[in-house]
């Protein structure tokens, strides 16, 4: 009879040697290719130092050739500098120029001063006694004129404003007009000005103001205090309130 025991025996070996085997090519395997790996690996590495090696060889030399050529160059412009003589540069025509803008400043000056200067007509404001001299044509000068045609300054005064706020319709034209209508003493004439002032602008204080004033004046003293305090009731003026009170008080 076959010795059962015995076959099993030599199948476990046989079996355990194909094991071994396959074991062993694995491994042989495994070696090879970590091997292989490494090696490639070292050699790119080499190759890629070596060739930023060279690549900074190279540019330190660019860079040393640079430096002495900017040191050769400086040295000999230094050399150029120290070697030329100093001559100085004139601009003639600058000088010209400037030359003539001194002279033609100077002309200027005295032009200005040789002649009598303009004045205009201010929008906002009463003219200065100089400037209502000038628009009336005469001159200011105390030696040789004593008195001021103050008639016929009022009244080129008054054209020239009258022009103006027939050009624009502004209320502050008429006011102006208005108010110096008032102070010359025609308060018929302020009257009609702050009338009109005010139907041009209704929250014009003064108009109201410069109208009632002159209705007072006029003897219309009830109606300027009526629009007064009807005024006084919408606006809360303090002005629109004390002119009310010298009203009352026969104070103006």
């Amino acid at each position: 009879m076959i010795n059962t025991k015995e076959l099993e025996k030599r199948w476990y070996r046989y079996k355990a040697k194909s094991l071994i085997l396959v074991f062993s090519i694995l491994v042989v395997l495994l070696i090879l290719i970590y091997g292989g790996y490494y090696i490639l690996y070292k050699l790119d590495l080499n190759i890629s130092f070596g060739e930023q090696s060279k690549q900074t060889a190279v540019m330190d030399a660019k860079v040393d050739k640079e430096s002495n050529e900017t040191v050769t160059e400086e040295k000999r412009e230094s050399d150029e500098v120290m070697l030329a003589p100093t001559i100085p540069i004139v601009d003639l025509e600058s000088e010209k120029i400037n030359d003539k803008k001194e002279r033609r400043r100077v002309a200027e000056k005295k032009r200005v001063k040789s002649k009598e200067k303009l004045v205009k007509v201010k929008a906002s404001t009463y003219l200065t006694a100089q400037e209502l001299a000038v628009v009336n044509g005469s001159s200011l000068n105390s030696r040789e004129t004593k008195k001021i045609n103050l008639h016929g300054t009022s009244n080129n005064y008054m054209n020239i404003m009258k022009k103006k706020f027939e050009q624009n319709k502004n209320p502050r034209e008429a006011l102006l007009i208005a108010k110096a209508y008032y102070k010359a003493g025609n308060y018929e004439n302020s009257e009609k000005w702050a009338l009109k002032a005010n139907n041009l602008d209704k929250k014009l204080d003064e108009s109201w103001l410069i109208f009632a004033s002159s209705q007072e004046k006029l003897g219309k003293q009830q109606e300027a205090l009526k629009i007064l305090i009807a005024y006084y009731r919408t606006s809360k003026s303090p002005k629109a309130k004390a002119l009310i009170d010298k009203i009352k008080a026969k104070s103006i």
